[in-house]
């Protein structure tokens, strides 16, 4: 007979389809607190997540903390910020709460003993009270361990459960038994006994110590905590059989399981710090933003099926949630494409800046390096609409936040008109013309009667046009004056950013430098 908490979860699972109820999926991440979250893992979470956001479901975190020689110290905490910055929020876990916890394995050892107690009882478990170096040397000299050791009865396992004696509990596997199930990426599974080791294998699940093994207590917390789709990395494939027999002989449903394929190196080998950097913590130490990151991994082994294969790389939340479906994760391992993170950053940073509910937050991280790469002084000085509009542009060019100041600093201070880049595109442009176009340019621009960005673009078209220097040389010629830069921004956004009148005095301090430090 199961104790009540199992009967009730079991219950519970009877009905239950392994697809989104009404209600929505209910799934988990359950890291591991023995180091960095691995952008493998962040792609676990993130597909967890996207798919109970799809499904209007739930996300839960669990740590998975029984293995507790492999522990890190704050390694826990450090994987729930690591899912914070990038996004991932959970609905239910250690630092939330939630119905169905605690969310900590360390902390559910009652549960687990108890399942293990009522499997004992109806024997579907045994006590196995040999030294480990016996258990493991009878395991290898034969394939059925069950005939190569009798347990106790009951009363003699008591006596020496008494006397001290250490011992693991093992679940009593079927001979000969063929385990079939569906698998979300996989399809159809077929597990047969010469694939598992039959009795041989009757796996541990309550260690010496008295602590759960991942089998146990992974089968018994998703059951417990109604998870209705299990996403994990297709390492876990070998473990299906240990895990059917579990959910068969707690008398529980399994959830839908869906193996994801690993990300490997380049080579096939896998990920591993030489092809770049691996842990979450390295991608946000370079100052790249989250949504960049979680965008990556999202196009990593998964089909988007957008036809403008360039501009459907960029990704928000959003449209992830919205598109998200199991049919549509590859079945083949796949390769980070990290060539593509300066441009996905620059594309989320620039979105980040023109939405009005994000530039408060990006305007408070730019201060600082504003300060830092202009001086205290000069960058407090600046509006903070100002700061935000040089900044969008300075994005458009830079691979991370921090290197926006320095893109932009020709907007308030004058440029260098003498440095080597400077001199050398200047050089492209013929000495009479480009005295012709800043002598002419002032005019235009003091009489630009709507100085709006798509007013001033059409306009100034219109009148470069209209040059007889031609439209290549009056273009460089007003680059060159107004930010010293060989590339940057259009001309247009550039004087919108300067204002009118510092347009017009950058184009007259451009021409007197010029005159002063005559070129060939």
């Amino acid at each position: 007979m199961l104790a009540p908490s199992v009967r009730r979860c079991a219950a519970s699972q009877l009905g239950r389809t392994p697809t989104a109820s009404a209600s929505g999926a209910r799934v988990r991440f359950a890291p591991s607190p023995t180091g960095y979250l691995h952008v493998g893992g962040l792609r676990t979470a993130l597909f967890n997540y996207l798919l109970a956001r799809h499904t209007q479901g739930s996300c839960i975190l669990r740590i998975e903390d029984t293995d507790q020689t492999r522990l890190v110290p704050g390694a826990a905490d450090a994987l729930q910020d690591a899912l914070a910055w990038a996004g991932i929020e959970c609905d239910e876990g250690p630092r939330q709460g939630g119905a169905y916890g605690p969310y900590v394995q360390s902390e559910r050892l009652p549960i687990y003993r108890t399942y293990a107690e009522r499997l004992l009882r109806a024997g579907r478990a045994y006590r196995d009270f040999r030294p480990p170096v016996q258990r493991e040397a009878n395991a290898r000299a034969s394939a059925l361990l069950r005939e190569a050791y009798l347990p106790p009865t009951e009363d003699e396992a008591q006596e020496r459960i008494a006397r001290g004696e250490p011992y693991v509990v093992r679940l009593r596997m079927e001979p000969g038994r063929t385990f079939t199930y569906e698998d979300g990426v996989y399809g159809t599974m077929t597990f047969r006994p010469d694939m598992i080791g039959g009795v041989g294998d009757d796996p541990i699940i309550i260690k010496s110590d008295g602590w759960p093994t991942y089998h146990l207590a992974s089968v018994v917390d998703d059951t417990e905590m109604a998870i209705t789709h299990v996403l994990r990395g297709e390492e876990w494939l070998p473990s299906m059989p240990k895990h059917l027999a579990l959910y068969e002989a707690i008398e529980a449903k399994p959830p839908m399981f869906v193996h994801l394929p690993l990300l490997i190196n380049a080579d096939g080998s896998k990920l591993s710090k030489r092809s770049g950097d691996v842990r979450v913590e390295d991608y946000r130490a370079r100052g790249l933003e989250p949504e960049a990151l979680v965008n990556l991994v999202a196009l990593t082994g998964y089909n988007h099926q957008h036809a403008d294969a360039e501009e459907s790389d960029v990704l928000s939340m959003a449209q992830l949630i919205d598109e998200f479906e199991l049919r549509r994760i590859s079945h083949s391992r796949a390769t980070l494409p990290t060539e593509k993170l300066p441009f996905l950053n620059r594309r989320h940073m620039m979105a980040k800046m023109h939405d009005t509910h994000t530039r408060p937050a990006m305007l408070a991280r730019l201060r600082p390096v504003f300060d830092t790469e202009l001086g205290a002084d000069t960058a407090r000085a600046i509006p903070d609409d100002k700061l935000l509009e040089t900044a969008t542009l300075g994005c458009q060019r830079v691979d991370t936040l921090a290197e926006v100041p320095r893109s932009v600093a020709y907007f308030f201070q004058q440029p260098d008109w003498g440095a080597d880049e400077c001199r050398r595109f200047r050089a492209s442009v013929k000495t009479p013309a480009f005295e012709s176009v800043l002598h002419n340019a002032p005019a235009f621009f003091e009489h630009v009667d709507a100085w709006e960005p798509v007013a001033l673009h059409a306009a100034l078209q219109a009148w470069m046009k209209a040059q007889p220097e031609g439209r290549a040389a009056v273009q460089k010629s007003l680059r060159i004056a107004l930010s010293g830069k060989s590339a940057g921004p259009p001309v247009a956004e550039i004087a919108h950013a300067l204002g009118q009148a510092q347009t017009v005095a950058r184009l007259h301090a451009a021409l007197a430098w010029d005159t002063a430090h005559r070129m060939p």
